[in-house]
């Protein structure tokens, strides 16, 4: 989403409408959470689902950017010719460069923000008060979507594979951290696309880390992995994934047991990390990486 607002800000037509996957029901290409950007001259950016159904929110969204108005609509993919068969419910709403530079703005504040959309004319803003546990739900006269809701992802380690993931992480819509003991791989030249870059010792972190954060260790070797592990499992983090053969998991767990560290608590740890997709390269292993963090982040916003 803040790729959306930065290219609204960027253009010099500010005519533009914002389509939203807001729901789904049945087999449909639509998935809730999909953005497309439409212009008078057709879409920008982003995709709906593609193929027809995206073809009539196109011309759904021109339509509303005439009249400078919000709405939500039901797509029943047999009215539009499509073999699928399902529902998409999709949210059309204006967007002008205010809300372009509010959005930014908002986005680089770091904070959990809302975006509120009235139903009808009026313009969208923003707003960091609504009192709600759900990341998007609607009234009688807004719409509310939750934004900058999710944690960081510390990355331990900064390496070759650390070098692959960072960068898919932030084109995935994830902040990242990056963390590294030696100061030639804290470099903020090798992480452009990370939030921070912090040299630390492993075995003296100091960083605060909450429900919403993910802990993805790669470290160097055995002492590293093991302590960033410790100290994970001290944490609330969401997610905890480790680097590493079976053989570098069994022995990094059976010094845990040793220090007190129960089963239970071991089973907050996927190692080896990522999906199992036969990944060999650090590019290959990064896109694994990034696959199970998406499907965590994604069972998240379902389950609220």
């Amino acid at each position: 989403m803040k790729r959306i607002f930065e290219i609204l800000k960027d253009r010099k037509n500010t005519d533009t409408v914002i389509a939203a996957v807001t729901e789904t029901e049945g087999s449909v290409p639509g998935k809730t959470g999909a953005y497309m950007l439409v212009g008078r001259e057709g879409r920008i950016y982003g995709t709906v689902g593609g193929g027809k159904l995206e073809h009539a929110a196109i011309l759904k969204a021109q339509e509303l950017l005439h009249k400078k108005e919000n709405m939500v609509c039901l797509f029943d993919t047999a009215d539009i010719g499509t073999v699928c068969g399902g529902k998409v419910e999709m949210l059309f709403y204006y967007a002008d460069k205010e809300l372009a530079d509010k959005g930014t703005a908002a986005y680089d504040s770091g904070k959990p923000f809302w975006l509120m959309l009235p139903l009808g004319k009026g313009r969208a803003f923003v707003s960091y008060s609504v009192d709600s546990s759900g990341y998007r739900f609607k009234d009688s006269k807004y719409y509310y979507e939750k934004f900058n809701y999710d944690g960081m992802v510390y990355v331990f380690g900064g390496g070759h594979i650390s070098q692959e993931t960072v960068p898919l992480l932030k084109r995935t819509g994830f902040r990242v951290t990056v963390i590294d003991d030696r100061e030639e791989y804290a470099d903020r030249s090798l992480f452009a696309d990370a939030e921070n870059v912090i040299c630390m010792d492993y075995g003296s972190i100091d960083i605060d880390i909450n429900e919403n954060d993910y802990i993805a260790i790669m470290t160097r070797g055995h002492m590293g992995d093991y302590e960033c592990e410790k100290f994970a499992l001290g944490t609330a983090a969401c997610y905890i994934g480790v680097v590493g053969s079976r053989a570098k998991t069994e022995y990094i767990n059976e010094r845990l047991k040793a220090e007190g560290i129960d089963e239970k608590q071991l089973e907050r740890v996927t190692a080896p990390i990522g999906i199992d997709i036969g990944s060999r390269t650090p590019a290959e292993i990064a896109v694994s990486i990034c696959a199970q963090l998406i499907k965590v982040r994604a069972e998240k916003i379902k389950n609220n």
